[in-house]
């Protein structure tokens, strides 16, 4: 609580001070008395000039004649309204005037009650303790007010700190930012997006974001970020009109009250990544004919076990094995390589997930059968069409049901859900594994990314599966996303556009 409120608390307890004005002194002694009489201290004046200068905080209430030379009344009332000061102290008039018209203009200068002369003791009693009892009221709404208007001030001036250090953490950061409405209007960016874009803020503010963007991909993977039903989604897109620049967009969406917008520039990864993938088509291509030579001559000699000793055919055998797994991993490479770099666009094809789902499961039947996994397959709504290609939509979901047998414990169960929903559909895989680190969960997307330590790696691979699945699932304008099952395992859920 502070000072004025103990002040105010204080006061109640005490008498109340009330300045009588009136230029007749028998009447201005008569009524001090009367004032006296009822328990409050008076303040006599015996002119409305003199009472002005009488007039302090400490004033509770105010009883002026009517009639009086010089400034009468009516004059002085006003006069104590214009002050700042005093203009909430209540005042009574006492007065012989009965006319309409002088009743009129008392109320119009701010007199809040009438005793008319000769003055009844109990009338007067009664005026005076219902407008001290307002004075009341009316100091603690006031008191009550300054202290409201007090924590305001405290809190907007701590809100002004918060977001002046958010506004320098905002422009201080390389990302670029950017706040839009419901409408998917602009309402603020930070400096990297002003940059980017050439631009000033108040030729940005409340325009579309839609007007900055060129081109139909553009527009299309635009709208495929704000029609998922995810709260978040990510999208990997190209801005040539910003310098052939290439962002990962990632929109947060904060239901009737808009999206946070967040761009990180990835054109030197982009540039990284097709590099690469050169670099892996040229390897490629130039390990397969040693290895060839390798796995041929290996099965020859193997052929004929006749002409080699029984040590020899056991390191023959040794040499084919590794063979064929090197030919394993180049074949792997090369798949990346072909669906990172010459990935066209989809075909207007229908395809049923389920179905293409039980064809999955059956490729990979002796992964499943050697350790004894059990698998299930539930099917929600109309049949789960989308369009596209078969090979496509088979790479998804072999690759994250090839993941989930990998890292699934052996007697487990994997378990398929598809989802039909008003625009989308649902390919949802759980399984009951370790799950992933939270810290790794974005990273499983990554080239060559492995969950598993190199040094301690049991399963085979390159990590490149799932880079290869979110690729097509973004050419498909869909979304993917990675999350641990509150009992154990982890959960991928793809969800597609449904065919228009």
């Amino acid at each position: 609580m502070d000072e004025s409120s103990h002040s105010f608390l204080n006061r109640q307890g005490q008498k109340k001070r009330i300045l009588i004005v009136d230029d007749i002194r028998t009447d201005l002694h008569y009524m001090g008395k009367l004032i006296a009489g009822f328990g409050h201290e008076t303040i006599l004046a015996e002119s409305a000039v003199s009472a002005l200068e009488l007039i302090d905080q400490k004033t509770d209430l105010i009883i002026a004649d009517g009639l009086m030379p010089g400034m009468d009344g009516f004059e002085f009332v006003k006069s104590v309204r214009d002050n700042h000061e005093s203009a909430h102290i209540p005042v009574i008039m006492v007065t012989s005037l009965s006319g309409r018209s002088d009743r009129i203009r008392a109320v119009e200068v701010g007199i809040n009650d009438f005793v008319t002369k000769p003055v009844d003791k109990l009338e007067l009693k009664v005026r005076v303790d219902s407008m001290l009892k307002m004075k009341d009221a009316q100091d603690r709404v006031r008191n009550y007010q300054k202290q409201l208007e007090h924590l305001v001030e405290k809190k907007t001036w701590a809100l002004n700190s918060t977001l002046q250090k958010l506004q320098a953490v905002l422009n201080g950061m390389s990302d670029c930012v950017v706040s839009l409405g419901p409408q998917l209007e602009i309402i603020e960016v930070n400096q990297a997006f002003l940059k980017i874009s050439g631009k000033t803020l108040d030729q940005l503010r409340g325009c579309p974001f839609s007007q900055l963007l060129v081109g139909k991909e553009q527009v299309d993977d635009f709208k495929a970020l704000f029609s998922t039903f995810f709260s978040t989604c990510e999208r990997d897109m190209a801005f040539p009109q910003w310098g052939r620049r290439a962002f990962s967009v990632l929109v947060t969406h904060m239901k009737d009250k808009g999206h946070i917008l967040v761009m990180r520039d990835i054109t030197e990864k982009k540039q990284a990544d097709e590099q690469k993938a050169r670099f892996l088509s040229i390897l490629s291509h130039e390990l397969r004919t040693p290895l060839n030579g390798i796995k041929g001559f290996s099965e020859v000699m193997l052929s004929d076990p006749e002409s080699l000793p029984d040590e020899y055919k056991e390191y023959m055998a040794m040499i084919n094995e590794c063979g064929c797994q090197l030919e394993a991993i180049v074949e792997e490479l090369l798949r990346f390589v072909q669906f990172y770099s010459a990935m066209d666009e989809p075909e207007e094809i229908d395809i049923r997930l389920d179905h293409l789902a039980g064809h999955v499961l059956e490729s990979l039947s002796e992964k499943i059968q050697e350790k004894r996994i059990h698998t299930t397959v539930s099917v929600e709504g109309p049949p789960p069409l989308v369009h596209g290609k078969n090979e496509h939509l088979f790479e998804i979901v072999k690759q994250i049901i090839d993941n989930a047998i990998k890292f699934s414990p052996e007697n487990s169960i994997i378990h398929l859900e598809l989802i039909t929903r008003s625009d989308t559909v649902e390919f949802i895989c759980s399984d009951r594994g370790k799950g992933i680190p939270e810290r790794e969960i974005e990273r499983v997307f990554d080239s060559f990314f492995q969950v598993e330590d190199y040094n301690t790696r049991t399963l085979n691979g390159l990590g490149l599966g799932l880079t290869i699945a979110r690729k097509i699932i973004e050419l498909y304008k869909g979304s993917i996303r990675i999350s641990n099952r509150e009992k154990g395992g982890t959960r991928v859920q793809v969800s597609l556009p449904r065919p228009r």
